[in-house]
């Protein structure tokens, strides 16, 4: 629609296409390409100021050589899922009744059509309220928060890669300087000292649970704000990693939603270049391209994966068009992405033949992972495929079911160093846990084998953090041990029954042959004689005679004795 409405302004089709020679300062700012135009299309669609130098600035005396685009980035920026985003973006567009008025204006007037906006949304009875939130420079000091900011860069950072450091240290450096201004990055700040203080290996900071309180507070506040912020998101990504860590499974999956909600309504779903014109009144496009990037994809693991596990729907974005994050020293990202595009294949709206899983999990033990955290995820996902299996598959073959118990054996390691390292990750707990209940389920001589190894590791977390819930985990895996070795003592004693029952008809049987018909090797030592109110003669037993043993073929008796 944006395309007909525009096209007055632009080349008319099928004429030469040429290379803009100057862009705006808007653009060359914002690295965002221009159309030469004046005002130029990004600047009409955004309502910034379109201005051009008065001489334009020289080329370069060498040109630069441009870098093929890394491996990670083939996936999201191939021309089918570009066609696709571009066809979810004008049929949302179409939808839209807000932006439609935006469309009409701009080709009735180009220069000067009217912004994205909800003008009749309702009848604006009341206006937005403000709020007082509290102050993170009376909760914790500058040294305090340098040192929880160490933590959460040497914990956390390394896999969740959402934050820029430079403006990280840019805020922390000034914000202690005016400590009376409300800052709308506090939500961030606090955040980050919450999962500093969790991370901190010790008891952590005496006011982490005012932190998150007022984290919050502020994060409740911005989902009705009229124009969200990038670092909202992140802040809500940031508070579903403490409370993936914490919380119960419902609080941690809501958190996840919201964050990705803050995400479309900033844009940051999009390529910087194709956000859609449903966005320009929310969109945040003064962001660096690469942090944005990072946003959305672990703000999509966290909640795929934590909706996964819930049994819950994760939140699905129409549009998307955000590229992969580039892999860089320093941070493991880019491997949890991959982890993440291989796991998307165990979607439940897919129907996966029990071959697409096997497929899947080769895939997913193939990874060559560096940090323990990813190894915990790595085997989690090998016990979400071996429940899939469970029910699409009538038997598992044996070389599904070792891949299966040395992933899980290899998470369980993981989590011990973990937990010796005292690093509350979430699978700490859960990949111990869930592969005991695997190994009880898989019953057989080898899983069982390694029932108790396993415990032992468990209880050894349990040592590190001993909390109520581990202790309430490892009983209740204690309690599914004994209910299975209750099973298998029924089951033996039923073969018991079984056997008696069979020895004792055949006892009686011969008994009963005994009174009635005599002895066939005896010869009628009993007939006639209760042998229970009888004094046995041993001397009489042994003169006996057996025909048994009698060979009449040669005419020949045999006596015993």
């Amino acid at each position: 629609m944006s395309a007909a409405l525009d096209r007055s302004t632009r080349p008319p089709f099928g004429s030469i296409r040429r290379r803009t020679k100057k862009a705006c300062e808007t653009c060359k700012q914002r690295k965002r390409k221009c159309d030469g135009h004046e005002p130029c299309s990004f600047c009409l669609k955004y309502e910034y100021d379109c201005s051009y130098e008065s001489q334009p600035r020289k080329k370069p005396s060498r040109p630069s050589i441009a870098k093929p685009p890394p491996k990670s980035c083939e996936k999201s920026s191939s021309p089918g899922l570009a066609a696709r985003a571009d066809v979810n973006q004008q049929q949302m567009e179409a939808n839209s009744g807000t932006a439609f008025p935006h469309f009409l204006g701009k080709s009735l007037n180009p220069q000067n059509p009217p912004k994205v906006h909800g003008f009749s949304w309702n009848l604006g009875l009341r206006h937005e309220p403000t709020q007082q939130f509290a102050n993170i420079t009376s909760l914790v000091s500058k040294d305090e928060m340098s040192a929880l900011v160490s933590h959460y860069l040497e914990r956390i950072h390394p896999i969740y890669a959402v934050l820029d450091l430079d403006m990280l240290e840019k805020k922390v450096s000034l914000r202690w300087d005016d400590y009376i201004t409300f800052d709308s990055y506090d939500s961030v700040l606090c955040g980050v000292a919450a999962l500093g203080s969790l991370y901190s290996g010790d008891q952590g900071h005496r006011n982490e649970e005012a932190l998150v309180h007022c984290a919050k507070e502020i994060l409740e506040a911005t989902c009705t704000m009229n124009k969200p912020l990038i670092h909202h998101a992140t802040a809500w990504v940031l508070r579903t990693l403490y409370l993936r860590s914490t919380s119960c499974p419902h609080t941690s999956w809501m958190a996840s939603c919201s964050a990705m909600h803050i995400i479309e309504a900033a844009g940051a779903h999009q390529d910087p270049g194709m956000i859609s014109l449903v966005y320009s009144d929310t969109a945040d496009v003064g962001v660096d391209e690469e942090s944005q990037r990072r946003l959305f994809w672990v703000a999509t693991v966290l909640n795929t994966w934590i909706s996964y596990e819930y049994g819950r729907s994760r939140v699905i974005l129409r549009g998307i068009s955000c590229k992969s994050p580039v892999p860089r020293a320093g941070d493991l990202t880019a491997e949890l992405i991959s982890l993440f595009q291989i796991s998307e294949r165990l979607d439940p709206d897919q129907k996966n033949r029990p071959s697409d899983l096997e497929d899947v999990l080769y895939h997913v033990q193939g990874l060559t992972l560096t940090h323990d955290a990813l190894v915990l995820s790595q085997a989690n996902l090998a016990l979400t495929i071996y429940r899939r299996l469970r029910v699409a598959a009538s038997s598992i073959s044996n070389d599904v079911i070792n891949c299966i118990i040395r992933m899980g054996s290899e998470g369980t390691a993981a989590a011990v160093r973990m937990s010796e390292k005292r690093c509350p990750w979430w699978h700490v707990a859960n990949v111990p846990f869930q592969f005991l209940c695997i190994l009880l389920a898989i019953d057989s001589k080898e899983s069982l084998s390694l029932v108790s190894h396993a415990m032992r590791s468990f209880k050894t977390i349990g040592s590190h953090f001993s909390t109520s819930t581990v202790h309430n985990a490892i009983e209740t895996v204690d309690s599914l041990i004994k209910l299975l070795q209750r099973k298998k003592e029924r089951e033996i004693n039923l073969l018991k029954d079984s056997i008696q029952d069979q020895d004792s008809a055949l006892l009686e049987r011969n008994l009963s042959s005994t009174h009635e018909y005599g002895s066939p090797w005896l010869g009628g030592l009993f007939d006639g004689v209760n042998p229970e109110n009888t004094d046995w003669d041993w001397n009489a037993f042994f003169d006996v005679e057996i025909p048994l043993l009698d060979d009449r073929g040669h005419g020949g008796q045999v006596r015993s004795g």
